[in-house]
């Protein structure tokens, strides 16, 4: 029987340790934006940032940041009267009368999503939109994996999936045909 030093497999213990400690600091995911710094108002302030699902949770939060840095916010969701209250609560440059209140249904379809994508561009002529940020997302209930229903699971990839690729397809076609540019990442 093979014996090890003591010593040995302690440092291999630490180096191991040390090793896969690294490789999830440093994993490409949501722990990465945690290392990220606040955004510099120079870059956010008169941008145009279009915001889908801005109604509450997460959306309102970043509605609210970026207006305190000077954003020009267009605020997205199905539910109106959510929308108007956030806009309400907004401060900043351009909050809460400059911000644009654009009711949104993403699994509503192509066409609907390419005039809502007109809409949007219309609200600031001079700039059009310059970052769009997507937060909406269709929440099915919590239940077990052999409760799912084929139909919930279409819901959710109508939002999830296909609302923000229509979007941004619309969105880039928008930004082409005007001579501009779109990057996606």
């Amino acid at each position: 029987m093979i014996s090890l030093n003591p010593i040995l497999l302690l440092l291999i213990s630490v180096f191991l340790f040390i090793f896969f400690l690294f490789k999830f600091v440093t994993a490409y995911g949501d722990f990465t934006l945690m290392s990220k710094k606040q955004p510099k108002r120079e870059e956010i302030e008169d941008k145009v940032v279009w915001i889908t699902g801005a109604s509450r949770g997460i959306g309102e939060i970043l509605a609210k940041q970026l207006a305190s840095l000077g954003a020009k916010l267009i605020i997205s969701a199905r539910n109106e009267d959510d929308l108007i209250r956030v806009r309400t609560q907004l401060k900043g440059k351009h909050a809460p009368d400059g911000v644009k209140v654009l009711p949104l249904d993403l699994s509503s379809g192509e066409d609907s999503l390419r005039q809502a994508v007109e809409k949007a561009e219309s609200f600031f002529p001079d700039s059009g939109v310059d970052y769009m940020i997507h937060n909406a997302a269709h929440e099915r209930p919590k239940t077990s994996v052999l409760d799912v229903t084929e139909e919930g699971l279409k819901a959710t990839f109508d939002v999830n999936v296909l609302g923000d690729n229509n979007s941004d397809k619309a969105l880039g076609t928008f930004h082409v045909e005007e001579g501009g540019e779109v990057i996606l990442w």
